[in-house]
């Protein structure tokens, strides 16, 4: 399968994206339901709680970019991506499972082993992801491919109490243990088919030539990735505040509490079910400006909820705002990586070298800090205006919960969308790149 080739047979693309299935279930819904586990179900603290967190968010700034460095030198993605989901099914067991009596340790060595090797799928798929295709359409098909089979995962996640019990929304021993069963033996087996079915793209630049000085020297000497990640950091702090105080919003303000699924239920369909509209635009549209529009969509919608009063009224409202904010924030999911892998084309004709891995990795770490970040300012916002989450909301209280679900994540999105807007790696450029890159090849 050549990098160049313009399209990928769909059951490959399918075979490809399986992966990211049980992968999708290992980090982002385990961080938003594994602390409330532990804390019922093991002797881990609070204060264990933010510990293990704060050791996680360290560890993955030295292993992301170490194992995407490892990853482009070696030429290969596939070796990479086996270890790490035999270091999961070695691992979720005991992550899932924790004994009454299983304190800060227990939690600390399972929850570092399996965000280890989480990376060490992640990181390499994700590049691998960006070398099938060197056209600028094909990569976001290949994102979309990949990103919707993901979203199955995290629904599965979710859904998995009401699926397995019936009835009920909880997380409970039962529950996680077969959950760790399930990607003990998916993320293998859906591995090793990949392995098996689709071709590893050809590197046609030295891999050996990659050194540690290349973490810092991809980031130095290409400023268009420098532009992005900006660009991404804002994004990534507005989405990670919205996503941090969804529920106390909901749950707080407007007194639905108990109607937390009805709302993230359909925001995650609307994720999901908005790509391939997305990826039609984007035919049409250059990648970058769609993503400035739907940023422009998001602002919309989270105004939208300022126009919400406390009540079971809320309920509809609050569906079809969350609804339509999913709905916009799904096109990031294909765009993001298919931008970042045409900046990957950019590196070889400008910098001589193949760090598609070291870019991927950096675009993991700073999802990961977003989510920390973003989440933390944002809760702080609110205790500004004396909210504490206990007892009656007070004027100042809400106005709090207001400044810091809607004002604040759009005011991180305005310079996001001027930004995006002005993107410099847009569809012409990329196409000159790529002429570029396929005459040396050939004069090579």
């Amino acid at each position: 399968m050549s990098p160049t080739s313009n399209r990928i047979a769909t059951p490959l693309l399918i075979i490809f994206g399986l992966v990211n299935l049980p992968l999708s279930m290992l980090l982002s819904p385990t961080a938003a339901m594994l602390p409330n586990f532990y804390l019922e179900y093991s002797a881990v603290t609070l204060a264990g709680l933010a510990s293990a967190t704060l050791v996680a968010r360290l560890f993955d700034g030295i292993t992301d970019p170490l194992i995407g460095l490892l990853s482009d030198r070696a030429g290969n993605r596939k070796p990479w991506m086996v270890a790490g989901a035999l270091l999961v099914s070695a691992s979720a067991w005991f992550l899932y499972n924790p004994a009454a009596d299983a304190g800060l340790g227990h939690l600390l060595i399972w929850y570092l082993l399996v965000t280890l090797g989480w990376t060490l799928v992640e990181i390499p798929h994700t590049a691998m992801a960006a070398e099938l295709s060197g056209d600028y359409h094909e990569r976001s098909r290949i994102a979309l491919y990949r990103q919707l089979l993901g979203f199955v995962g995290g629904i599965l996640f979710m859904a998995s109490p009401m699926l397995l019990i019936g009835g009920t929304t909880a997380f409970t021993p039962e529950v996680f243990r077969v959950i760790s069963l399930f990607i003990m033996i998916a993320l293998p087996v859906t591995v090793v088919g990949m392995c098996r079915c689709v071709p590893e793209p050809r590197r046609g630049l030295r891999t050996r030539s990659i050194r540690p000085a290349d973490l810092w020297l991809a980031l130095k000497n290409t400023p268009p990735l420098q532009y992005f990640l900006v660009t991404q950091i804002l994004f990534g702090l507005a989405t990670g505040a919205v996503m941090s105080l969804f529920v106390i919003y909901s749950s707080q303000y407007l007194g639905l509490a108990e109607k937390i699924p009805h709302i993230a239920m359909p925001m995650t369909l609307a994720m999901a079910l908005g790509m391939p509209l997305w990826l039609q635009v984007m035919k049409r549209v250059d990648k970058h400006r769609a993503w400035a529009a739907a940023a422009v969509g998001m602002i919309a919608t989270l105004g939208c909820v300022l126009l919400l009063t406390p009540g079971s009224g809320a309920l509809v409202p609050m569906i079809a705002a969350m609804s339509g904010f999913g709905f916009f924030l799904g096109l990031s999911s294909i765009a993001l990586p298919s931008l970042l892998a045409d900046l990957v084309d950019y590196d070889i004709w400008k910098n001589g070298k193949d760090r598609a891995a070291i870019f991927f990795s950096f675009q993991a770490l700073v999802t990961k800090l977003n989510q920390g970040v973003g989440g933390a300012i944002a809760l702080s916002i609110p205790t500004l205006f004396g909210f504490s989450g206990k007892g009656e909301l007070t004027s100042s209280a809400v106005l709090g919960l207001k400044t810091a679900f809607v004002g604040w994540p759009c005011l991180l999105l305005l310079p996001m969308i001027w930004l995006a807007w002005r993107y410099p790696l847009d569809r012409r450029a990329h196409g000159i790149l790529a002429r570029r890159l396929a005459a040396r090849s050939a004069g090579g």
